[in-house]
């Protein structure tokens, strides 16, 4: 029996590989669409421009050719008008093809991230009762299931992350953003992969600050840092660091690994690109890190550059506005009836750049009404269906519709699952994985798996 459970979980995680893949393909063949729709469009509109005189005898007969061309385009341009308005028409229509192909695609990536969500979820909670009861022979094989469905868990949150950076559904939000905190989170969030790998791991910030999204920018430096530390060996060191240049600050992620050689290089901010991955381990990434990275970059108003050399390792660097006051930051509320929460989930915001308040139950029967400026996110404790935090979490959601709505329960009840999607709210499972919950928050709303590191 036992054996059996495991063969249906792991043809569960083929089937939803399977699924990802499709989705990673349509992705590239909705992109491919587009990009050749614009660029048909672009030949349309051009037109020859008039040439200039030219002292080369040589080009004499190109002049005179191109004026014949101009005049009996001239001759027939009634006929040529009507050509034109009627490519220009198909040019529409093939652009509005290709946008309601993105928007349905979409649309769905976000179904398809939560359908699939969900049997994941419910796998890893299976083999998670399979463990406590397993024999030791048995535990490697279950640790490589769970490790299988955090592999698709984070392949689903790539794919739809980059997806809404394609579609311009993100918005930075540009706050203050305190470099030296920042830093200190992603080094405690990454400090275990880079001890794992034997990878010193530092940071540098000073006492700067820049003026910028803290979550997007979090995710951006968070990838860049999982990127070096793969590139880097046993024994090497990667470095998180920023300096004033001028008015602006710049931020560097530095490895002494691998390197990348010059004719690669063009090519890392690709999609599913990978250089040393041939066989495609997912221990090594999946080719969505640096092109998430890139998007990120442009929409915080910067470029990722590179410098590498093989065998010498390699640097990304951003540039992004040092900050000014009178900067207004976000506001996020945590709403919990649980005593520990009201220490560790506001100071783990505040850290983030939020300006973090707490509520407890009591207050939740007001739903926050006294609040006059705009709330950014609220994180709320709901264990039931019908908890009386659901009424607060949707008021606020009336009233501050542009908020991050963040549920977090112990319960993994479909129930829970359901009135939150309604709501547009997701759902984070305790133990709580700060990692997660800041992803959330950089991401606008993509879902992530409980228990994913």
């Amino acid at each position: 029996m036992e054996a059996m459970r495991q063969l249906l979980l792991a043809s569960g995680i083929a089937a939803c590989g399977g699924l990802a893949g499709a989705l990673a393909s349509w992705i590239l063949i909705s992109r491919r669409t587009r990009r050749e729709a614009i660029r048909l469009a672009s030949l349309v509109d051009a037109e020859p421009a008039a040439p200039h005189q030219t002292a080369v005898p040589e080009l004499a007969p190109l002049l005179a050719a191109w004026r014949h061309r101009h005049d009996s385009l001239l001759a027939g341009s009634e006929t040529h008008a009507a050509q034109y308005r009627h490519l220009s028409a198909e040019m529409v229509g093939l652009m509005q093809q290709a946008d309601g192909a993105q928007r349905a695609k979409e649309r769905f990536l976000a179904a398809s991230n939560h359908d699939l969500r969900q049997p994941l979820q419910a796998m890893d909670l299976a083999l998670a009762r399979l463990r406590r009861n397993a024999q030791a022979t048995q535990t490697a094989d279950i640790e490589g299931l769970q490790d299988g469905i955090r592999t698709m868990a984070d392949i689903l949150d790539g794919l739809l992350l980059l997806s809404q950076l394609e579609a311009d559904s993100l918005q930075a939000q540009p706050v203050a953003c305190d470099l030296q905190d920042l830093f200190a989170e992603l080094l405690l969030a990454h400090r275990g992969r880079a001890q794992l790998a034997g990878v010193a791991l530092h940071a540098n910030a000073q006492a700067l600050a820049v003026t910028t999204d803290p979550g997007l920018l979090a995710g951006l430096l968070g990838r860049l840092l999982d990127n070096a530390i793969n590139a880097t060996p046993t024994g090497g060191r990667v470095l998180l660091a920023a300096r004033v240049r001028g008015e602006r600050i710049r931020i560097e992620v530095r490895d002494n690994g691998v390197g990348i050689a010059p004719v690669h290089q063009p090519r890392v901010f690709d999609e599913f690109f990978q250089v040393g991955n041939p066989e495609r381990d997912h221990r090594k990434g999946f080719g969505l890190g640096l092109a998430i990275v890139s998007r990120l970059a442009a929409l915080l108003g910067g470029r990722v550059e590179l410098r590498s050399r093989l065998h010498g390792g390699s640097c990304f660097r951003i540039d992004l506005p040092r900050a000014t006051a009178g900067k207004r930051m976000p506001q996020a509320w945590v709403l919990s009836d649980v005593p520990a929460d009201a220490e560790t989930l506001p100071a783990m915001l505040q850290a983030w750049g939020y300006a973090a308040m707490f509520a407890t139950a009591q207050r939740l029967g007001q739903p926050l009404q006294g609040i006059k400026e705009g709330i950014d996110a609220v994180v709320c404790a709901i264990d039931a269906a019908d908890d009386p935090a659901w009424a607060a979490l949707e008021a606020i959601a009336r009233q501050h519709p542009r908020a991050i709505l963040i549920v977090l329960s112990a319960t993994a009840s479909s129930e829970i699952f359901e009135r939150a999607g309604r709501m547009h709210a997701r759902v984070l499972l305790r133990p709580l994985a700060p990692a997660k919950l800041r992803a959330l928050l950089a991401q606008r709303g993509v879902t992530t798996l409980a228990g994913a590191a």
